[in-house]
């Protein structure tokens, strides 16, 4: 993997392009407190973003919110080149809340899968060109450079969301479309107990089809999915401090307190506790 990459000193702030042979796993984070910008130069993916599975082709424009379950496979041609970003919303904070008027509208669309023409990839491309001249010069004063073009970047996707409809680049497999609606069941019932056997039944295929489609599908084992959607509700209850712990173990469909605090720091990568006082990056 060929990888070309910055970082801003406060981590608000990552830029990187990667050109990559083969076949390719994405790295274990599937969810963040940062905006990502995936932008794909060259090749083909599958997206799986919330609920549904996007075919990501050469050109194509991707913005992944806040929070939002997420993970790229493999299509038939594994070779790929793409750039992405991450950033926090300080990092382009304004006095006048034009930060706030450019993120309510893209988080207003469900889901931002953007497919632009050559003239708009052109365009799309020379404002990552510029990003990467100005971390790479860094002269004084490049981040705030670095600021207006992710601004500049962000209007331009606004604009272009206003009058596209994401469903176009859906993934017309049955087998994705299958896993979808399994997709959508966890996401309405992880607070139950859930089973491969259980959920194998509910859609009438065997618990090794199943096992098999949905990380060829999504990038997930089925437990995997299943506990990171858990994870992700129970971060929500410790917002609320009127819910003990044990509490959001359970209305989050874990079967213990144990369990919960594992397999929370399994994924998340630190403490329940830790989260709900505000004490990780």
């Amino acid at each position: 993997m060929n990888i070309r990459s910055f970082t801003s000193e406060d981590d608000n702030f990552s830029i990187s392009s990667s050109r990559v042979k083969g076949y390719f796993s994405m790295p274990s984070r599937h969810f963040h407190d940062k905006y990502e910008i995936y932008y794909l130069r060259a090749g083909e993916r599958y997206y799986f973003v919330k609920d549904k599975v996007f075919h990501i082709k050469k050109g194509h424009l991707v913005l992944i919110k806040e929070g939002e379950l997420h993970k790229t496979t493999d299509a038939e041609k594994p070779d790929h080149e793409r750039l992405l970003i991450y950033f926090k919303k300080p990092f382009i904070e304004t006095a006048n809340k034009s930060t706030d008027r450019i993120l309510n509208l893209l988080n207003g669309k469900s889901y931002c899968v953007m497919g632009l023409s050559l003239k708009e990839s052109q365009e799309v491309e020379r404002i990552f060109s510029e990003m990467f001249q100005e971390t790479e010069a860094q002269e004084e004063c490049f981040e705030i450079c670095l600021q207006g073009l992710l601004m500049k970047l962000l209007v331009y996707m606004g604009r272009y969301i206003r009058q596209t409809d994401a469903n176009v680049f859906l993934s017309s497999s049955p087998k994705h479309e299958k896993v979808s609606e399994i997709v959508k069941y966890i996401n309405e019932h992880y607070s139950e107990e859930l089973s491969i056997p259980g959920i194998a039944r509910l859609f009438f295929i065997s618990p090794y089809y199943l096992s098999r489609i949905f990380k060829e599908t999504t990038g997930f084992t089925l437990l995997e999915y299943i506990n990171t959607v858990r994870i992700r509700a129970a971060q929500e209850l410790l917002l609320n401090k009127k819910f003990k712990v044990i509490e959001i173990a359970e209305k989050s469909g874990f079967g213990s307190v144990s369990q919960f605090n594992r397999v929370f720091r399994q994924i998340a990568g630190y403490s329940p506790l830790s989260y709900r006082k505000g004490s990780v990056k």
